[in-house]
Order: structure tokens, then sequence, then C-alpha cells
């Protein structure tokens, strides 16, 4: 049997990851069938849902919530591979590492079977995001871009113009050196790098291969997550939401589906700021919040002022 290629696709919380396979499922011929194995840190499975609702009939897709598959989830990810692999039926597998996970030991569980071609890595960067100095001091932002091969641009287009992008893609160069000669500007043209495991990218750097002693070890027990369900006929406003995640800087990201003065949103905040995306009425409200460990007394606050965002 061909090995099955495999592509992991990273990228820090709310860097795009999903928005990119779905332009990839969209991409793809029609005659291959693709496995999707979606990682989220918190209980609530946003993105699966979301690539569910978008793309029918284009792969199937593999929920892991709860956990990191690089560590505290790494018993469900063998099993969905071990899953995949037995059907027989997939072209390829992509795989979304959580937002707060590392590539490690993704990688090194798929480059020890067999039946698998671990293929070049990608790392999602939110180009909107490289001057803020908080994030740069995150240790899994910087370690899931060292221990990628290659590194694609996202959210390129929300920008004012192309001396805007060029300024921060000569940020990005200063920050990572290395990474100067493997860098995309755009995270629509992914599907070609693919299934290429010939090109350049190939022979910059394996160091994600290996785990040593020495390596820096990521686990989600740094982060805390709170999910939060409010039934159906719950209405939220949206201005409310901005000034409540403006108010709480200590909260890296928060996203769901909510029904609000403008509508069922899916809502998106990151340390560059707060989206809404018209969606599908769901059967119910659901938000999740993350933040870091030491905010971590911050939950505890949370419920009276998410309420206070609610239309009555």
């Amino acid at each position: 049997m061909d090995k099955i290629p495999v592509n992991i696709i990273s990228g820090f919380l709310g860097s795009g990851k999903t928005t990119a396979i779905i332009k990839l499922l969209r991409q793809k011929s029609a005659e291959e069938q693709w496995a999707v194995i979606i990682n989220e840190f918190g209980k609530i499975s946003i993105d699966s849902q979301t690539i569910r609702s978008i793309t029918s009939d284009t792969g199937t897709v593999y929920d892991i919530s709860g956990g990191c598959i690089c560590c505290s989830a790494k018993g469900y990810f063998q099993e969905n591979l071990q899953e995949i692999i037995g059907s027989g039926r997939y072209s390829r597998i992509i795989i979304e590492p959580s937002g707060l996970g590392g590539i490690d030991m993704v990688s090194e569980i798929v480059h020890e079977s067999s039946n698998l071609q671990l293929m070049p890595v990608i790392c999602l960067v939110d180009i909107s995001c490289i001057e803020i100095p908080r994030l740069h001091l995150l240790p899994v932002y910087r370690a899931q871009i060292s221990k990628a091969d290659i590194i694609a641009f996202s959210k390129c287009d929300l920008l004012e113009d192309i001396m805007t992008q060029d300024r921060l893609v000569d940020r990005f160069k200063l920050q990572f050196p290395d990474k100067q000669n493997c860098l995309i500007l755009s995270d629509t043209k992914l599907l070609p790098l693919l299934s290429d495991h010939n090109s350049r990218f190939d022979e910059i750097n394996s160091k994600y291969r290996i785990i040593t002693k020495d390596s820096l070890k990521l686990t989600d027990d740094n982060y805390r997550q709170k999910s939060y369900h409010f039934e159906k006929d719950t209405f939220f406003d949206t201005a409310q939401l901005i000034s409540f995640f403006n108010d709480h800087p200590l909260i890296i990201r928060a996203k769901g589906h909510l029904q609000t003065d403008k509508g069922w949103i899916l809502l998106n905040f990151t340390l560059s700021g707060c989206s809404f995306e018209p969606c599908e009425a769901m059967d119910q409200n659901e938000l999740i919040i993350i933040s870091e460990k030491q905010s971590f007394d911050l939950m505890g606050t949370l419920d009276d002022k998410i309420n206070a965002t609610i239309q009555y």
C-alpha cells in the first residue's frame, strides 16, 4: 500500500488554520478523499462545526477536543490515525493541531508510521499580529514558527496596502532570520505545496522531527478554557461583546456561535481584534474563552460580565 501523505497545518490561536483548510478542501480534486483531523483545546468543537457546515462532501472530519494532541489528547490522535489508515479510503490526511500545541510529538507519531508520509510542516502566521509584543512573549508562538518548514502569512487581504505588508514581512524576517527563505505571502496558494516533498523546503530543517532532552516542553497545562452555553432564544449585543473583549486584555482567544442583534454570527476574537461572520442558525448559543493559566482567576469573574452582553 502506498504511504498516505500527511500535512500538518499549525499556527497560533486565531491564525486562520481552519479558513486555510476550508480553502484547500474546495480546491482539491473531487476524486480525492481527504481525512481532516481537527484538534481544539476547548471542549466546544467550533472549528469542526464550521468545516462541516461549509464543506459538504469534500472530506471526513475527525474531531479531537478538550486538549492538545501533542500531550493530553495524544491517545485520541493515535486512535484516529489508525482508524483512517485501516479504512483504506483516504488519499491524504490534513492535521490541524490546537493553536496552543507544538508539532514535535505530532510529527514524531506520523513519521514513525510505516503507512504515512510526513510532508513539510506549514505554519500559518497572522500577519496583522506580527507587531503585537505580547504574542512574541508566548513560547508556543515562537516554537510553532521555528519548527515549521513553510511559513504562510494569513489575513494579508485585511492590510491597508502593500507597503504595510512589506513592512510587516521585514519585521518578521528580523524576528525569525532563519525563516527568510520559506515564506509564502498567501494562505490561498497552499495546495501545490501539499505534495511538494521534493522542493527546496525539504532540505531546510528537519529539527521538528527530533525531540531532545533540551527541547522546549510545551504543554496545554499553561492555559485554561471556559465554555458557555445559552438557550437558542438568547440574544447578544455585538457592541457590548466588543467592549467586553477590549476590557479584558488577558483573554487570548474566544470563538463561538451566537445569536446577536446582527443575526446568527461566528464570533472570532484574537489578539488582533474581534470579528463577526454570518453563520447558520444553531440549536444553542455557545462560546469558548481561553486565557493563560496565570490569569485564570479572571475566568471566575466572567459569568456576570458575559451576561451583561445579553439583550433583554
